[in-house]
């Protein structure tokens, strides 16, 4: 019988791994025998989730020819070596005998789109039948069933990853940049992220002193390896490992109306844009989207750079959908966008005084509503006969966008859609 084995809650802010302690324990597996069946998970729950360290990421995998009590005590093992229990990791381990079912697939989409609690990771996995190994109060076990529950079947991408060897962590990392930006020319967009254009920042080398390396995001396991073969390193590797995952497929997103949003989660919000954006301290910009429900708070913030140049450009009365995170601010409920779809623009028009029909001079205003009055010929004019001035409008309908170096992520990048759309 396959066994399944799930693992979260493996690092800290200092340091640690979960891919790095799951390859580890893979690679002792197959020493004892077992046999590793398909590509390991690598699954990201809910990005909004407050006590996470870093990418809110579990790893799970399958394999057979071990006996649970054996795969007991390699992860045990592996875990107590690796893991940063001392720095408050509170690591969960699950193991399932079989396949997930229903109950545990339920589990992972609550666990990508809510913050489960922790009891409710006690009960499925006394439901399911699911042995638990976890440490400190077991936060873990949550990411760990939530990963072998993983439903990739509405998209998955894949993700190539280099550990480094013990002696190299916290060092400067060994890559040519260069042919970071080749590798991207010669793959985008079956490969994705792996630069910011705007920036020119480098996204595949994280900046923690973990044990990545490197991580290539791609949409086929062979141009991973094609992918991979550019780049040049220069130090030792000491495990490449490509996982099947569920970033880039936008799954935690959910389409909610604005009395059904709530802090935490990730929400598609289709509305009409209330009133003018405005830049807020710190270059951050802000806006109200309404529906026929209500009105919530939309902000691009400065990590968005150009983004923001493009959110500045609406009007009330454009019609959008708003894509991103649920956060309770201080000035209520906020949507962080992360995308926005524009359904259609409003007309731009001001209103001004007409022109004198005797001199040809602009008029003045005499009041709201009182019409105008020429200042040097002393003719007047109705309200009526003001000048309406339409202003072609700079942006056009369609998606946009925020860099790559602001994606969370589960967000899927336009060139994805593009890509799925040609294909």
């Amino acid at each position: 019988m396959a066994l399944w084995i799930g693992v979260d809650d493996t690092d800290s802010r200092r340091g640690g791994c979960t891919t790095y302690v799951a390859v580890v324990a893979m690679r002792r597996l197959e020493a004892l025998g077992a046999r590793l069946i398909g590509y390991p998970r690598l699954v990201r729950l809910n990005p909004n989730c407050p006590y996470k360290t870093r990418g809110n990421a579990a790893v799970a995998f399958k394999v057979e020819g071990v006996k649970l009590e054996e795969a007991e005590d390699v992860m045990q093992c592996v875990v107590e070596e690796f893991s940063e229990i001392n720095e408050g990791a509170e690591t969960g381990i699950a193991f399932l005998e079989g396949e997930p079912g229903e109950k545990l697939r339920g589990f992972y989409w609550r666990a990508v789109r809510e913050l489960v609690p922790l009891e409710d990771g006690f009960r499925v996995a006394e439901e399911v039948s699911a042995k638990l190994i976890y440490y400190g109060g077991g936060m873990g076990i949550i990411g760990a069933l939530a990963a072998i529950g993983a439903d990739l079947s509405l998209g998955k991408t894949y993700e190539l990853i280099a550990h480094r060897r013990r002696e190299y962590w916290g060092t400067v990392r060994k890559i040519d940049l260069a042919s970071v930006f080749e590798m991207d020319r010669a793959t985008r967009p079956y490969t994705f992220d792996n630069i910011d254009p705007e920036s020119g920042e480098i996204r595949i080398t994280p900046h923690t002193p973990c044990p990545v390396l490197l991580g290539i995001r791609g949409v086929d396991p062979e141009i991973l390896k094609k992918a991979f073969r550019m780049i040049r390193v220069y130090e030792p590797i000491e495990f490449v490992t490509i996982f099947e995952t569920n970033q880039a497929t936008d799954a935690h997103y959910q389409k909610l109306g604005t009395r059904d949003l709530s802090d935490g989660v990730s929400a598609i919000v289709e509305g009409i844009v209330a009133e003018t954006p405005r830049i807020d301290v710190g270059g951050h910009v802000f806006f109200k989207l309404k529906d026929e429900h209500g009105e919530i708070w939309c902000a691009a913030y400065e990590p968005t750079k150009s983004f923001r140049k493009l959110i500045l450009q609406l009007i009330p009365g454009d019609k959008i959908i708003a894509y991103g995170a649920v956060k309770q601010k201080p000035q209520g409920l906020t949507l962080n966008l992360e995308k926005i779809y524009i359904r259609g623009l409003a007309e731009k028009i001001i209103e001004r005084p007409p022109k004198c029909p005797e001199c040809g001079r602009r008029m003045t205003s005499m009041g709201k509503n009182k019409g105008f009055k020429c200042g040097r010929c002393r003719a007047r004019l109705p309200e009526e006969c003001k000048e309406i001035v339409r202003i072609p409008r700079t942006i056009r309908p369609g998606f946009y966008e925020v860099p790559p170096s602001a994606r969370r992520h589960l967000t899927r990048p336009l060139m994805l859609d593009e890509l799925l759309r040609d294909n």
